[in-house]
């Protein structure tokens, strides 16, 4: 029997979500003052969560599996091809790319699985940071956030992010692939995109072909094909990756 895959509320007692997917994270909703749930997440082996100021209630996500991981490997390979191909250049990649970091924001605390520092000097600033990124206190944000197992339906989950002035996120589900969002308008409103605002060259239906791989060799010619397109869009028309030997 297969089971959709909802954040179960309680007043009474925090409750696992009952999934048939063995890669689907498992989520435990329950209510309680924001001061308990900052106290809780304050340290380092605290787990993925969000508190929803505006019920007052917190989300926490248990650890994701092999297959999350997978996917999250895919995902670096791409950007390390990207780095390569900036370097080939003569140019210097000066963006960051972070695994989970957790940003902390008026929304509450999230740990998007990527969160990618574009400018070099919010990634320089982003690497001088010792803990979490508030930016509550001006620490900087990134400006691309990756969340793997975040359905379409969820999606108004994305909103934080936006306010806090990330301006893309990528989204992967089981059942929806890949999404790209952008940010509208200051206060967290976004909407689909097919193609990336901030990585020139990426589209929608490549990057849900890389996720899709099913081999680390498949994954690398992939990230490869995408990375030249974004090297050469980073670089200007007229470059030429002088590792292509077509």
């Amino acid at each position: 029997m297969t089971h959709d895959l909802r954040t179960h509320r309680t007043d009474d007692a925090p409750q696992p979500i009952v999934t048939s997917n063995p890669d689907a994270p498992v989520r435990i909703d329950v209510a309680m003052p924001r001061g308990l749930y900052d106290r809780l997440t304050d340290h380092d082996e605290a787990p993925r969560s969000r508190y929803d100021m505006a019920t007052g209630r917190a989300e926490f996500v248990a650890a994701p599996g092999v297959s999350h991981e997978w996917r999250a490997w895919k995902l670096s390979a791409l950007f390390s091809r990207i780095e390569q191909m900036l370097e080939a250049a003569d140019r210097a990649p000066e963006f960051l790319v972070a695994g989970a970091s957790r940003l902390l924001s008026d929304d509450g605390a999230f740990e998007p699985d990527t969160c990618v520092f574009l400018d070099p000097a919010q990634a320089r600033a982003a690497m001088r940071v010792d803990g979490y990124l508030d930016t509550r206190k001006g620490a900087p944000v990134p400006e691309l956030v990756v969340e793997i197992d975040r359905s379409v339906g969820s999606s108004d989950k994305l909103a934080p992010y936006f306010r806090m002035g990330v301006r893309e996120a990528w989204t992967w589900s089981r059942t929806d692939g890949v999404r790209i969002w952008i940010a509208r308008t200051a206060d967290g409103t976004f909407a689909q995109t097919e193609r990336s605002h901030v990585l020139p060259g990426l589209d929608r239906q490549a990057l849900d072909r890389l996720l899709a791989s099913r081999t680390p060799r498949d994954a690398s010619r992939r990230a490869r094909d995408i990375a030249r397109r974004v090297g050469n869009a980073m670089l200007g028309a007229d470059h030429r990756d002088p590792t292509d030997q077509r």
